[in-house]
């Protein structure tokens, strides 16, 4: 079956976001108000649903991170492999690509 993969952020890319990324509250415990799921400070800035093989491409997210910065999810290239599969990296403010796929793994898709 033809389908879009999205292969999303690398291992790195996500280890950089749990680390460095604003936590924000997500649902509290009815009982206590605790904080029961902690999530990204992140906002979507671009639908990129053209990219898939159906129009179901991904939402590209900011990331908003503790130093003040922004890093932003950016379609790195997109292979065809029964479908288009969707490598992304992060992308600092100054246009800098930071976590990318190695070439290797793209080409094995």
């Amino acid at each position: 079956m033809r389908c879009t993969q999205i292969r999303g952020l690398t291992i790195d890319a996500e280890n950089f976001l749990k680390e460095n990324c604003n936590q924000v509250p997500k649902k509290f415990c009815p009982h206590c108000q605790g904080v029961l799921v902690l999530g990204r400070e992140c906002e979507v800035y671009e639908d990129a649903s053209e990219a898939g093989m159906f129009d179901d491409g991904p939402n590209l997210l900011n990331y908003h991170l503790k130093d003040g910065s922004v890093v932003s999810e950016v379609i790195q290239e997109i292979v065809w492999s029964s479908g288009p599969c969707i490598f992304m990296c992060l992308q600092d403010e100054s246009g800098n690509r930071i976590h990318e796929w190695p070439t290797n793994e793209i080409e094995n898709a």
